[in-house]
């Protein structure tokens, strides 16, 4: 199946939407919402935020300091504390990580892992440069 140029200038447009920080308008649902059950967000889950952030060239990645996986390089993350927000622990944790201040622009994907892991992640845009830590 050939995509036109037109149907990869829509996409496009989409993808510049959603990178501007615009969001993206969902217009039909997979699921009827009358089988969909709601969701129970139990005390032993824990909520991770991860940043992807770039420039023109790169994707900011940090190297991980935890034994299992030491020196793997992996994008900023890390656990949500109590009583942080999500934009909060993910500024934060980009600040700890890589020693950056961020923005977060817009949610990019909520993964779960299992009962106990929910990830979300953002993508976010540099503020200001890097302070040695």
């Amino acid at each position: 199946m050939e995509v036109t140029a037109k149907e990869r200038r829509q996409v496009e447009e989409q993808v510049e939407q959603l990178l501007s920080g615009q969001g993206s308008e969902v217009t039909l649902c997979d699921v009827g919402l009358e089988l969909s059950k709601p969701a129970a967000l139990r005390k032993n889950v824990s909520y991770i935020v991860c940043g992807v952030i770039f420039n023109d060239k790169e994707v900011l990645m940090v190297q991980e300091a935890k034994q299992d996986c030491y020196k793997q390089w992996y994008l900023p993350a890390g656990r949500v504390e109590v009583g942080e927000s999500l934009e909060e622990a993910l500024r934060r944790e980009v600040k700890e990580e890589a020693g950056f201040d961020c923005q977060p622009i817009t949610l990019l994907l909520v993964q779960e892992q299992g009962p106990q892991w929910i990830r979300f992640i953002f993508l976010a845009r540099l503020t200001g440069q890097r302070s040695h830590h």
